[in-house]
C-alpha cells in the first residue's frame, strides 16, 4: 500500500467505497494520509458510498475521519486487495482520475447558508442526509446518520430540528399511509406560509375527533399533535430562515430568560399564563408563528371543529414537541418575544370564533369551549354553561356593546381580525366579555329557532339597523309560532330570552330610554312590545295579553295596545278566504275583537271593526264574484272605494234577493258604522264621524240600497214589489228643503214609472194608474234639469191610459148595443113583443151614464191639453218645482188616491152613492193641475195656463 501513488489511493478508495467496504476503508484510508486527506475521503465516500447503506456501519469511521483520530482498538485488520489498481498503466490512471475527480461532489450543500460552519462533518452530514432522502426517501436513514453528531454545532442541531423532524415525523410516524413528496432540500425554502399549510395539510383532512389514548381516555387531536411535533419544531429554525433573507445582516441569538418565581410556577404547572399587555404594531414581530395563527382564522371560516381541537389541546408557541433533541442552554424563544407571540395566539383564538360561518349547535359550542381555554389562559373567570338562565347571565357594561365609528363591516372580515388593537379581538376583559355575550347570544338565537353565526350576531349588533334587526325579530316571533308555541308556560321562558336579546340583562337608570344594549337594541321598546303584542294573539295567548299590557304597569300604553289589536285583528280579517265569521281569518278577527272590546268599551275604532266584521259575515250568506271571476274575499270590502256598491253585485248574482231589502239595508248600515264609505286610503278606512253625519249617511244608504232593489226587483219583472218599496220606503213624508236634496228617491220612481213589463200583454188601468203615480211622485222630487224627460214618460202613460180608456169604453159601448138590440131570448115571457127586465135594466144604465155626463163627464169634455201641459213644464224649469208644489197637498197620499179613483169608476157603474159620478176626477187631470196651478199666481198668467177647475167654475 506503501508503494501506491496518489491516484492509484484515491482509485482504490473509491472503489472500496462503491462496494461499501468500510473494513477495508477504515484499514486503508489511515495508512495513506500522506495523499488521502479527510476532505477528499469524505468527498469520495459522500460521492460513491450508497445512499441506502445503513448509517450505523460508517458513522464511526466518518467521525474519525473528520477528526483525524483513528482507535486503533475499533481498528480491524483487513487485508487490503490493491489488484484493482496495480495493472493500470500511467495512462489509464490518469484517464480514471479524472474522471473520479470530475465526478466528486463538494462537502457544501448546494444551498449551504454562508454563515454556516465550516466544519467538514457538519458539511458531509448535511449533503449526506439530502442525498439519501433525495435517491432513497428514507428518512430514518437520515435520523440515523445525524442523530449521533447533534451536540457538534448549533447550526446542525437547528438544521436537524428545524428541516429533517418535521418531515420525518410526517411521512414516517404521523401519516405514512400518505407521504410528502417534498424533500429536505424543497422544505429548507419554504416560507412561512408554505412551511405552515404544507405541514398542517394532512390534519384538516384528518377525522378532528381525539384519538383515544393509552389508558382509555380522550387523547390528544391530530392537529393538536401537529402543531406541537410539526409546526413546532419547523419555527426552531425561524432565525436561520430570516439570515437567509437578510443576508449580509446578523440576526440576535435568543437570550436565555430570567425566569420569576411566578413564572417558574406557571411553568411548572404546565400552563403558561398570557400577560394583557395589548397588541401593538411593534408587538408584530414577523414570525413564521404568525402564520400559523392566520392560519387557524383562515381555517376557523370553514372547519371551526378543527381550531377548537387545536386550542383545546395546544397551549401556544411556548408547547412545541422538540423530541428533546433542542438545547437545554438556550431556548428557541427569548421572553419578549414569546409574551408578543402569546399574545397574538389569544388573540387567533378570539379571531378563529368571530370568522367561523356556521350557525350551527356545534359552533356554538365549540366557541364556548374556546370561551373557557381564553379563560385559562388569560387567567379570567370561566363562563357559565351555555345552558344557564339569561337571568343568570353575565353583564357588561353600557360602553363596551359600542364600537368606534371609524370601524366598518369590513373589519369583521377574516383578513382583518388578525391586526393590531382590533377591538373586538385584542385580548382584554372588555373583549372577552363582548365574545362572551355574543356566543350567549347565538346560543340563545339556536333555542329560538333562528341560529346565526357568531360573526354574523357581530354585525348585528355593532352594525345592523332598527329596520335589520326588526327583520331577525319577526323571524325569531315567526319560527315560534309555526313551533305551535301555544302554551303561556314556553312563551314566558321565550319572553325573557328574547327581552335578553334586547338589553342583554342591562338594566339603565334612564326610564325614558327607548332601546337596549342588546343585539336587537335599536328596536324601540314600544315597536319591539308591539312584534310580541301580536303574536301573541296569533297564539291566542290572551292571558298573557291581559297580564301584560291591560293591567297596571303595562308594557304598552293603552292606545298602543289597542292599535296592536286592531291591526291584528284586520290582518286576519284581510287574510280570510270566507266572510263567514265561524271559519277562517273571519272566526280569529272576531275571537280578537269579542275577547278585548269589554277592556275599551268607548273605543270608536272597536265598533267601527265590530260593523265591518257583522257586514262581512251578512254579506256572506250571498253568492258574489266580482269581476274577472275573482270570488269575493273580505278584503274586497276594505279595499273598494265604494263597499255598498257591492250591494249591487249581491242583487244582480243572487235572483230574488230583493226581496231581503231588510237585510241588505242592515249590512248597509254596517258598512256605514264601520267608516268604510267614500274612502279611498286604508289608513283612512275606519275614519270616526259624527252622530250627525253617521245618520245622514245611514239615510243616503238606505235610499240608493232601496234604489238598488227597485232596479233588481224590475229587472225580475216584479212591478208591484219596486212599487211597493217606492211608495212605502222613498215617498217622503214632507217635503222640507232637506229632504228636496234627495237625488236617489225621484230616480226610484221614475225608474219604476217609466217600466215596461217584457211580456207581450197589455198593461191594465191598475198598472197605468200605478206608472202614473210613481211619475207625479218623480215630479215632486226630481230636480229641474230632469222634468223633460220625466214629463215624456208621463205623456207616453197618459196616452196609454187613454188608448185603453177609449177601448175600454168601446167595449162597454159594443156591449150596450149588443143589448139593446131587444132581441128575444129564448123562454122569455114577452109582453107585447117585450122584455120588461131587459129594458128596465137598459134604462137604469141609461140614466147612469146620462148622470156621469152631467157630472164627471164635464171634466172628460174640457181635459188638458198636452201643448198646455208642456207650456206650464216649460214655465215651471224657470222657477223650479219647489215655488209650485204649494198647491198639491194630498199628492203624498197617493195610494189613497188611487184607490178613491178606483172607487169612483166602480160607483159610476154601478150606481152606488149619490154624486158618485160626479165626483170622480181623472189623475191624469190631477198631475196636471199640480204642475201648473202653483203657476197661475205667479207668472203662469203671462203663459195662459189655466187649472181645469177654474175652467170649470168658469
Amino acid at each position: 500500500m506503501i508503494t501506491l501513488s496518489a491516484s492509484q489511493c484515491l482509485l482504490l478508495t473509491v472503489h472500496f467505497a462503491s462496494e461499501s467496504n468500510i473494513r477495508a476503508l477504515h484499514s486503508f484510508t489511515p495508512a495513506r494520509l500522506d495523499v488521502l486527506s479527510p476532505e477528499l475521503i469524505l468527498r469520495v465516500l459522500l460521492t460513491y458510498l450508497p445512499e441506502s447503506l445503513p448509517p450505523h456501519e460508517y458513522t464511526s469511521y466518518v467521525s474519525e475521519v473528520a477528526s483525524r483520530l483513528y482507535l486503533d482498538v475499533e481498528r480491524e485488520d483487513v487485508e487490503v486487495d490493491i489488484n484493482h489498481v496495480e495493472g493500470l498503466d500511467d495512462r489509464e490512471l490518469e484517464k480514471r482520475v479524472k474522471k473520479v475527480r470530475k465526478e466528486l461532489r463538494e462537502l457544501r450543500p448546494p444551498k449551504f447558508p454562508p454563515h454556516a460552519p465550516e466544519d467538514i462533518l457538519t458539511r458531509f452530514l448535511c449533503h449526506r442526509a439530502e442525498a439519501i432522502d433525495r435517491e432513497t426517501g428514507l428518512l430514518p436513514l437520515v435520523k440515523e446518520l445525524v442523530e449521533p453528531f447533534l451536540d457538534r454545532n448549533a447550526y446542525l442541531r437547528t438544521w436537524y430540528i428545524a428541516a429533517v423532524l418535521p418531515l420525518l415525523r410526517l411521512n414516517w410516524e404521523y401519516y405514512p399511509e400518505k407521504r410528502s413528496e417534498s424533500t429536505i432540500e424543497q422544505f429548507e425554502e419554504f416560507d412561512g406560509k408554505e412551511g405552515v399549510e404544507m405541514l398542517m395539510e394532512r390534519s384538516t383532512q384528518a377525522n378532528v375527533e381525539k384519538a383515544a389514548g393509552p389508558d382509555g381516555t380522550a387523547g390528544e387531536s391530530a392537529v393538536g399533535r401537529d402543531m406541537k411535533g410539526l409546526v413546532g419544531p419547523w419555527m426552531y429554525g425561524h432565525n436561520e430562515r430570516k439570515r437567509r433573507k437578510l443576508t449580509g445582516k446578523v440576526v440576535a441569538e435568543p437570550k436565555t430568560p430570567d425566569h420569576e418565581p411566578a413564572e417558574d410556577e406557571e411553568l411548572a404547572t404546565g400552563l403558561r399564563k398570557i400577560k394583557l399587555n395589548g397588541i401593538s404594531d411593534d408587538d408584530m414581530t414577523g414570525h413564521d408563528w404568525e402564520y400559523a395563527y392566520r392560519w387557524m382564522v383562515h381555517q376557523a371560516t370553514t372547519n371551526f371543529p378543527l381550531i377548537t381541537h387545536l386550542i383545546e389541546d395546544w397551549d401556544g408557541p411556548s408547547d412545541v414537541d422538540f423530541g428533546g433533541l433542542e438545547s437545554r442552554s438556550r431556548p428557541y424563544l427569548d421572553d419578549d418575544i414569546q409574551r408578543k407571540l402569546e399574545l397574538q395566539y389569544a388573540q387567533a383564538a378570539f379571531a378563529s370564533c368571530y370568522a367561523v360561518t356556521s350557525p350551527s349547535e356545534a359552533t356554538v359550542r365549540g366557541a364556548h369551549g374556546v370561551l373557557a381555554r381564553l379563560a385559562e389562559l388569560l387567567d379570567f373567570i370561566p363562563p357559565p354553561d351555555l345552558a344557564t338562565s339569561v337571568d343568570s347571565l353575565p353583564r357588561i357594561e353600557q360602553h363596551t356593546t359600542k364600537l368606534d365609528e371609524s370601524h366598518t363591516p369590513q373589519h369583521l372580515e377574516p383578513d382583518h381580525l388578525f391586526t393590531a388593537e382590533h377591538p373586538l379581538t385584542t385580548p382584554r376583559m372588555e373583549t372577552y366579555m363582548l365574545l362572551q355575550m355574543i356566543v350567549y347570544t347565538a346560543y340563545q338565537l339556536l333555542g329560538l329557532g333562528s341560529p346565526m353565526s357568531l360573526v354574523s350576531v357581530a354585525k348585528l349588533q355593532f352594525y345592523g339597523t332598527s329596520e335589520s334587526q326588526m327583520t331577525v325579530l319577526k323571524r325569531i316571533l315567526q319560527t315560534c309560532t309555526k313551533n305551535g308555541k301555544g302554551d303561556e308556560a314556553q312563551w314566558t321562558s321565550d319572553r325573557a330570552k328574547i327581552i335578553w336579546l334586547w338589553n342583554w340583562g342591562i338594566a339603565t337608570d334612564d326610564t325614558a330610554a327607548t332601546t337596549g344594549a342588546g343585539v336587537l337594541g335599536n328596536i324601540e321598546k314600544a315597536a319591539f312590545e308591539e312584534e310580541i303584542l301580536k303574536v301573541y294573539l296569533d297564539t291566542s295567548c290572551y292571558m298573557m295579553i291581559s297580564k301584560l299590557y291591560l293591567q297596571e304597569h303595562p308594557m304598552l300604553s293603552a292606545a298602543q295596545t289597542e292599535q296592536a289589536i286592531l291591526a291584528k285583528a284586520l290582518e286576519a280579517y284581510d287574510g280570510a278566504s270566507n266572510g263567514n265569521r265561524s271559519r277562517g281569518g273571519m272566526r280569529k278577527a272576531s275571537e280578537i275583537i269579542s275577547t278585548f272590546r269589554p277592556n275599551f268599551p268607548s273605543s270608536t275604532r272597536f265598533r267601527q271593526v265590530s260593523a265591518l266584521l257583522a257586514a262581512t259575515h251578512s254579506l256572506s250568506f250571498y253568492s258574489l264574484t266580482l269581476q274577472h271571476g275573482v270570488p269575493f274575499q273580505p278584503v274586497s270590502i276594505r279595499v273598494s272605494q265604494d263597499p255598498i256598491g257591492l250591494l249591487s253585485k249581491v242583487l244582480e248574482q243572487n235572483p230574488g234577493s230583493y226581496t231581503k231589502l231588510d237585510d241588505l239595508i242592515a249590512i248597509g248600515q254596517n258598512l256605514i258604522a264601520a267608516g268604510l264609505v267614500n274612502t279611498t286610503d286604508d289608513s283612512t278606512a275606519l275614519a270616526t264621524s259624527g252622530g250627525q253625519d253617521l245618520a245622514k249617511q245611514n239615510q243616503d244608504a238606505d235610499r240608493r240600497i232601496t234604489l238598488m232593489a227597485v232596479e233588481s226587483a224590475l229587472r225580475e219583472d216584479d212591478f208591484e214589489t219596486a212599487y211597493s218599496y217606492v211608495v212605502n220606503r222613498l215617498t217622503p213624508s214632507s217635503l222640507t228643503p232637506k229632504e228636496n236634496e234627495d237625488d236617489t228617491s225621484w230616480r226610484a220612481a221614475f225608474l219604476a214609472g217609466r217600466f215596461r213589463p217584457t211580456s207581450s200583454t197589455p198593461p191594465s188601468l191598475r198598472r197605468l194608474e200605478q206608472r202614473t203615480e210613481l211619475l207625479s211622485l218623480a215630479l215632486l222630487l226630481a230636480p229641474k234639469s230632469a222634468l223633460t224627460d220625466i214629463l215624456s214618460a208621463w205623456r207616453r202613460c197618459e196616452e196609454e191610459m187613454t188608448t185603453l180608456a177609449k177601448s175600454q169604453a168601446a167595449e162597454e159601448q159594443a156591449f150596450d148595443d149588443h143589448a139593446d138590440k131587444k132581441q128575444v131570448l129564448p123562454g122569455h115571457f114577452v109582453v107585447n113583443a117585450t122584455q120588461p127586465d131587459l129594458v128596465i135594466g137598459q134604462k137604469r144604465r141609461e140614466l147612469g151614464r146620462l148622470a156621469s155626463g152631467a157630472g164627471g163627464g164635464k171634466g172628460e169634455e174640457a181635459p188638458v191639453s198636452m201643448f198646455d201641459l208642456t207650456r206650464s213644464a216649460a214655465a215651471a224649469l224657470g222657477r223650479g218645482v219647489g215655488g209650485t208644489l204649494g198647491g198639491v197637498g194630498g199628492l203624498a197620499g197617493s195610494r189613497k188616491s188611487t184607490e178613491m179613483s178606483r172607487s169612483g169608476v166602480e160607483g159610476s157603474e154601478e150606481g152606488e152613492g149619490p154624486g158618485a159620478a160626479g165626483e170622480r176626477v181623472r189623475r191624469r187631470d190631477m198631475v196636471a193641475n199640480a204642475v201648473s196651478g202653483g203657476l197661475a199666481s205667479g207668472l203662469g198668467w203671462v203663459l195662459g195656463a189655466a187649472p181645469a177647475q177654474t175652467t170649470e167654475q168658469r
